[in-house]
C-alpha cells in the first residue's frame, strides 16, 4: 500500500536527473532519491518502534548525506503536539517534555494547519514564525522542514544544509509525509503505554549499523576523524568544530561502521 500511493506522485523531477535541490556548501549528492524512498517506505511498512523511526530518518532524509536531527510528534486530541521520538539533541534537553498547541506560530503546527510541508532557512524561519524557538540552540542547522502526514504524526527535520531549489525539496519531502502516514505504531498509544521512553537516542541501531557500512565519510566526518587520529577526545571536537558533544558521539559511532572498525583503538592501531 505503501508503494502504491508514493505511485500516484510524480517521481520525475526529483530523480530523473543528478540535481541536487539540497546545496551542502559545494558539496555534491550523488544519492538516488527514488531509492531512499522506497528504503523508506520498506522499513516503516515495518512498523518499527518510534526511535527506530527517529534515528532511519536522521539518517536518510538528508539527500547530502549528512546527519539530519529529528524531531516526531504527535497530535493529541486536546490539540495539542507532543514528543514521540527524537535524535540528534543533547540528552541534557528534555524533548520527550515538549508540548506545542496548535495554535502556536511554529513550523510544526502550522504544517499540521495547513496539512502542507514547510521549510526554510535558518534566516527564513526566524523571521517569519514569533514563536519559534531554539530548543538546542548549540547545535549548528541550516534548513528546517515540518512534514504532517494523513495521520496524526508530525516530523520536523533540522539539516546541515541548504536549499536550493524549495518547490522541489518540498516535493520530496511531501512524498516522505506521505510515506510516514502509514506509520501507526507508537504515535496511537497514550503517553503512559508507550515503550522505550528512557532509551538513549544514540544507541546503535544494527539496521543501520549494516546501511552505513562502507557507505563515504561526509565532510564533517572527515573533519572529525582526522581529530581523532590526533588523539583528541569527543568534547574537545565538540568545542573545536562549535557542535555539540552529543552530535559528535554519534557522528563517531557512524564513523566507526562506515570504516569498518569497533572503535578509537583500531583507528590508531592500538
Amino acid at each position: 500500500m505503501v508503494l502504491q500511493t508514493l505511485s500516484v506522485f510524480n517521481l520525475e523531477p526529483i530523480t530523473s536527473t543528478r540535481r541536487i535541490f539540497f546545496g551542502g556548501g559545494g558539496m555534491n549528492s550523488t544519492r538516488n532519491h527514488t531509492s531512499t524512498l522506497l528504503r523508506l517506505a520498506e522499513f516503516v511498512y515495518q512498523q518499527p518502534s518510534a526511535e527506530d523511526l527517529s534515528q532511519r530518518l536522521a539518517f536518510e532524509v538528508c539527500p547530502t548525506g549528512e546527519l539530519a536531527k529529528v524531531y516526531l510528534g504527535r497530535v493529541d486530541n486536546d490539540g495539542v503536539i507532543r514528543t514521540i521520538s527524537s535524535f540528534g539533541y543533547p540528552l541534557a534537553i528534555d524533548v520527550m517534555g515538549i508540548s506545542i498547541p496548535l495554535d502556536a506560530d511554529r513550523p510544526a503546527p502550522d504544517a499540521v494547519r495547513r496539512q502542507r510541508v514547510v521549510l526554510g532557512s535558518r534566516e527564513v524561519i526566524e523571521a517569519q514564525y514569533s514563536g519559534f524557538a531554539h530548543i538546542d540552540p548549540q547545535s549548528p542547522w541550516r534548513s528546517l522542514v515540518a512534514v504532517p502526514t494523513a495521520g496524526r504524526l508530525v516530523a520536523t527535520f533540522h539539516l546541515l544544509c541548504d536549499m536550493d531549489d524549495p518547490d522541489r525539496a518540498a516535493l520530496y519531502f511531501q512524498l516522505i509525509g506521505a510515506i510516514l502516514s502509514f506509520y501507526q505504531y507508537e504515535e496511537l498509544r497514550p503517553l503512559n503505554q508507550r515503550s522505550g521512553l528512557g532509551k538513549v537516542a544514540e544507541q546503535e541501531n544494527p539496521v543501520i549499523a549494516r546501511m552505513e557500512v562502507g557507505r563515504p565519510l561526509t565532510e564533517r566526518q572527515q573533519m572529525i576523524l582526522s581529530m581523532i587520529k590526533e588523539l583528541k577526545s569527543n568534547p574537545q571536537i565538540a568545542a573545536l568544530m562549535g557542535y555539540s558533544e552529543s552530535l559528535i558521539r554519534q557522528e563517531t559511532i557512524i564513523i566507526y561502521k562506515k570504516l569498518g572498525v569497533s572503535g578509537r583503538n583500531e583507528i590508531l592501531g592500538r
